[in-house]
């Protein structure tokens, strides 16, 4: 009888590397163990961050992606820190790490492993030392506890609108346009006017952003604002790990694992098509042979009477 250990380590072994099968039923045997599993999957992500040189240098790596989005599925607020502190490493490694998942799922697996509150979300968007993607995702994972409820619009706001004019943060990177984002994301009223300062100075590059952004969810009102992120954040839901990781492009699409199996087995069904053919043809010239030798045997013996 298979042993509960013996289950966790065929999961976490067939996460391991990257061999261009999307692992679905192990995902949904980690989904099935989630509390016995669980511990194993944090200790992968503290195993990358005590030692990311190992995962950079193995691209084909990729247990700790599986972790990352299983937790995130799971909303484990005892993995949040760790999470936070990956993403807050320096320069490129992040990127070099997770890949898209900076720009695609970062946000949303932050928001839902935060436990309900925001506090190391915040400082991962203020931390002038990280990847400014990270910091970017970060802004987002705000984005979606305003409009879930867990934090007001308004306090948001007052958290956001002195970043703009602080030369802190003014430090050439897109982090500002990040921030003006936000503030257009979650309506703009009552900004404008420092917004348009903040252009004026040359804060905000118009290339990322345009002014007419502002005016546009002005004019759209608060509610349509905010239903855009709304649906932003149901999109990104990882309620359903398999619609948001199955069809990246490192998997072979399954449809197409499918295709080539059919492919593989109506081959096969042709070969044995073909051989059960000559195999009757054979068969059929044996008995003719022998029929035919039954025939001449019996005329002979007619002609001896």
């Amino acid at each position: 009888m298979e042993t509960l250990e013996i289950r966790i380590s065929d999961i976490l072994e067939s996460f391991k590397i990257l061999d261009g099968i999307y692992k679905r039923q192990q995902i949904d045997a980690a989904i099935e163990l989630k509390d016995e599993i669980t511990p194993y999957l944090i200790k992968i992500l503290k195993m990358v961050l005590n030692n990311p040189t190992e995962y950079l240098e193995n691209e084909d790596n990729y247990d700790h992606i599986y972790a990352l989005f299983l937790l995130g599925h799971f909303r484990e607020h005892r993995a949040h820190q760790i999470i936070a502190d990956l993403f807050s490493l320096p320069d490129e490694i992040p990127d070099k790490l997770f890949g898209d998942t900076v720009t695609e799922d970062l946000a949303i697996i932050l928001y839902r492993t935060c436990g309900g509150s925001l506090e190391l979300i915040r400082s991962l968007a203020l931390n002038k030392k990280a990847y400014q993607y990270c910091r970017s995702s970060a802004l987002r994972a705000i984005e979606f506890a305003v409009v879930d409820g867990l934090v007001s619009r308004e306090e948001i706001m007052s958290f956001l609108e002195p970043l703009l004019f602080d030369d802190d943060f003014n430090d050439g990177t897109d982090f500002l346009y990040f921030v003006a984002r936000t503030i257009c994301h979650l309506y703009p009223e009552g900004f404008m006017e420092k917004i348009k300062k903040a252009f004026d100075d040359e804060i905000i590059d118009p290339w990322m952003i345009g002014y007419e952004s502002f005016e546009k969810a002005l004019q759209d009102g608060e509610e349509k604002c905010l239903e855009k992120v709304k649906k932003e954040l149901r999109y990104r839901s990882l309620d359903d790990l398999h619609s948001r990781m199955s069809w990246w492009a490192c998997f072979k699409s399954e449809e197409k694992a499918i295709a080539s199996s059919l492919k593989i087995e109506k081959a096969s069904n042709s070969d044995l098509a073909v051989k059960s053919r000559k195999k009757s043809k054979r068969n059929k010239a044996k008995a003719n042979r022998k029929g035919k030798k039954k025939q001449s045997k019996a005329s002979k013996k007619k002609n001896r009477r």
